[in-house]
């Protein structure tokens, strides 16, 4: 038998996993508002200090508190009744916080830190370049993904749609239903 959370503690983990849902968005919801006003800098100083903020947010608010996401989630899934594949709500939210954790290391940090680089050598001409500007709509781009994904696992973490995975995958209900039939 698995093992499960008294209740005290699976408030605790709860609490944590909100939490760092919250910071997660917050961070999200910045690094945007952050990337537009970076768009309008009106000097080489004011766009290099915005884009150095953005990766200030990113390493205190986005990076630890996904990874504190994913992990506080998949103990919550593992020691309760929910399980980690037994309703289709719960492997969304696994597969697009993977996704979106392995989408912020590949993608969003490195193109962060491509325009922090250039931002710094060219400062205010940066904004004419066309591949800095590109990156910079990916990077805007990618913190709006993140803010509609995490709005989307926040609202089937409390509808809970799409109901539960296989259920006749189980062995012991196939036999079951086979015996009433058999009876009857």
């Amino acid at each position: 038998m698995s093992y499960k959370l008294p209740v005290k503690k699976k408030q605790a983990i709860i609490i944590i996993h909100v939490l760092s849902l919250v910071c997660w968005l917050g961070g999200a919801l910045v690094m945007l508002l952050l990337g537009m006003y970076m768009l309008k800098a009106e000097n080489g100083d004011q766009l290099y200090y915005t884009l150095e903020n953005m990766h200030s947010v990113d390493a205190v608010f986005i990076r630890y508190t996904a990874l504190v996401a994913l992990l506080s989630g998949i103990a919550l899934s593992v020691w309760t009744n929910w399980g980690l594949f037994k309703y289709y709500w719960i492997v969304i939210k696994l597969v697009l916080t993977v996704l979106l954790i392995v989408f912020g290391i590949v993608y969003m940090g490195d193109w962060l830190s491509q325009i922090v680089r250039t931002a710094d050598q060219a400062r205010l001409l940066a904004l004419s370049d066309a591949a800095f500007l590109n990156t910079s709509y990916s990077l805007i781009g990618g913190a709006l993904a993140n803010i509609i994904s995490l709005v989307f696992m926040t609202a089937i973490s409390y509808f809970k749609p799409f109901g539960k995975i296989n259920t006749k995958a189980h062995p012991s209900k196939p036999r079951a239903a086979a015996s009433r039939n058999i009876r009857s």
